[in-house]
């Protein structure tokens, strides 16, 4: 199957909780996955193939109820395409400024 990008964003909840802590732990596990990424501002981009991605975003759940949290929320963006796709080639598109 081709590489795939998935955009994730990954949001520990629970009564008395600060997630300044957790999302660290959550960058460690992308950071330790050995796929490519970009941590942005607002989400986390990885590229691998899907089901590797998958896993990383699965863990990064966890990591979040590992912390204490009761609950956690997981937005996710996919990009698929038939010859693979990559966050190299999509930031070559935007100048930053």
């Amino acid at each position: 199957m081709a590489t795939v990008t998935a955009g994730f964003q990954v949001l520990p909840n629970g009564k008395d909780m600060k997630t300044d802590g957790v999302i660290p732990k959550i960058v460690e596990v992308v950071q330790n996955s050995g796929l490519a990424y970009h941590v942005g501002p607002m989400e986390t981009v990885i590229e691998g193939d899907i089901d590797d991605v998958l896993s990383v975003i699965k863990t990064a759940q966890q990591v979040g109820i590992d912390e204490g949290a009761q609950e956690v929320l997981t937005n996710i963006k996919l990009h698929y395409r038939e010859d693979g796709v990559s966050i190299k080639e999509k930031l070559t598109h935007v100048e930053e400024g």
